[in-house]
């Protein structure tokens, strides 16, 4: 049986890439692309010799920002990744999983209305871009835009959203799956270190702990990705640090059982149902303590 994967991962995933905003965006039609879901479609050919098209839909980092915002939550400088630490990142590896960090950061302080840092850590990640071969992104008129509109966050909002598509456009064309995969398993990593350490007590009823357990299915769409890529040594190691994560997420959250329902919408199939994880203390610590050690591992070098 063949089987073809396309992987639709938005904001920070996503959200990895460049910058990451807490407004809603217009869909960028490519593979990994800039809106509020992740979503794969699964399209598996010969199966009694009809096509079946399944399309998932799950929370991304870039909204936990969101919800953290509405829900009253403040920004906390002190968890983005500081800029002394670059230049320790001397290895490709290093450099591309922190210009995931880096970009996840500037989300998070854009979504705040903290501009005052933004050109610095644009800067940053262009160093890393540069270093990764992704110069031709990170050019004067780009840079001059974010200077000129330093206190404009909705302008440097639409510009970080243009920066994001023309980043992946050049990462793919030149074949870059490699550094494209390790930016956006830095991005994840690092948006669910901030809002894990956002929250200061557990609740059930909290719709950010929630969300958090909802990261779950983010991150296998990731480890999915990533595995296209695992002939390379960098991705293989960090993929037993994914491997890691996903297997606290199974080992202490609740399995709750629910009726599996399809809905035919256009001749796609929408699954729902079968089940889901619900986020406890038990599994909100081990995950918060995971990945902060994950964090750690990429931000410490």
């Amino acid at each position: 049986m063949k089987h073809k994967h396309f992987y639709q991962i938005g904001g920070t995933l996503l959200t990895a890439l460049i910058f990451v905003g807490c407004s809603n965006s217009n869909d960028i039609e490519v593979s990994v692309k800039d809106n509020d879901t992740t979503s794969i479609t699964q399209n598996v050919d010969n199966i009694e010799t009809n096509e079946l098209n399944v399309e998932y839909s799950v929370p991304t980092p870039n909204e936990l920002f969101e919800i953290v915002k509405l829900h009253g939550g403040e920004l906390n400088i002190d968890l983005v990744n500081s800029l002394d630490n670059q230049e320790n990142y001397i290895d490709a590896k290093s450099k591309a999983l922190n210009f995931g960090v880096y970009s996840a950061d500037i989300g998070y302080m854009s979504c705040f209305d903290h501009g005052i840092e933004f050109l610095k850590y644009t800067k940053a990640i262009e160093k890393l871009g540069n270093d990764l071969g992704i110069s031709d992104v990170f050019d004067k008129d780009l840079m001059d835009k974010i200077e000129n509109n330093e206190g404009n966050s909705d302008t440097l909002f639409l510009i970080s959203n243009q920066t994001y598509y023309d980043s992946y456009q050049y990462l793919e064309e030149n074949e870059k799956g490699t550094e494209l995969s390790l930016i956006i398993a830095g991005g994840y990593i690092e948006s669910l270190y901030i809002v894990t350490h956002l929250v200061d007590n557990y609740s059930d009823d909290n719709p950010i702990i929630e969300k958090i357990g909802d990261q779950k299915l983010v991150l296998e769409n990731i480890i999915d990705f990533c595995m296209a890529y695992m002939d390379d040594a960098s991705v293989n190691d960090f993929m037993n640090d994914l491997m890691e994560l996903s297997k606290v997420f199974e080992d202490n959250m609740t399995v709750v059982e629910e009726d599996s329902k399809v809905k035919d919408e256009d001749g796609i199939s929408i699954l729902s149902g079968g089940g889901y994880f619900k986020m406890n203390k038990v599994a909100f610590e081990a995950i918060k303590n995971k990945i902060t050690e994950l964090r750690n591992k990429i931000t410490q070098n």
